[in-house]
């Protein structure tokens, strides 16, 4: 793990990291209180981000510089499988995909988020997803594919709204 100067974490953020996991966190980022960080992998968070209030941020995820996540954003780049042997649930899908390639690595897909976002109140950003450089995503929006530099999108799944410029 490697903080940045001037970095600031609140009370009640819980920071979880397997054994070869990395976190790095660039300098004058503000995590609020009630934040939850967890990877088994690589998360990156670039200087001047803040993250507000119970944001959670799991698996391999990278933040770009001067960012702003609202309060209950939710960023993963997991998910669990639930149509590989529909008729198993998906604990027992997860235990077989777990014997058969040896982790559940392949249930991992990257999530980028580049410089100057703000991602508004409750928006989750899925897995695989990429969001360019200055986007802004409205509150309670759900991001399920790769968004364009400058776009301001919204909804349920996010479609673009607009542009800044």
């Amino acid at each position: 793990m490697e903080l940045g100067r001037g970095t600031k974490i609140g009370r009640d953020t819980i920071i979880t990291l397997a054994p070869e996991a990395r976190l790095f966190v660039g300098p004058a980022v503000w995590i609020s209180h009630g934040v939850e960080i967890e990877t088994a992998a690589m998360i990156s968070v670039g200087a001047g981000t803040s993250i507000q209030r119970r944001a959670t941020i799991n698996g391999s995820v990278k933040i770009g510089e001067g960012c702003i996540l609202a309060p209950n954003v939710f960023i993963s780049s997991g998910t669990h499988p639930f149509r590989e042997i529909p008729e198993l649930t998906i604990r027992e899908q997860e235990r077989f995909i777990r014997e058969k390639e040896g982790s559940l690595d392949s249930l991992d897909s990257p999530i980028e988020i580049g410089p100057d976002c703000w991602l508004g109140i409750n928006v989750v950003v899925c897995p695989g997803v990429r969001i360019g450089k200055g986007v802004v995503i409205g509150a309670n929006s759900v991001v399920t594919s790769d968004v364009e530099d400058f776009s301001v999108v919204a909804g349920m799944p996010a479609r673009k709204i607009g542009s800044r410029f």
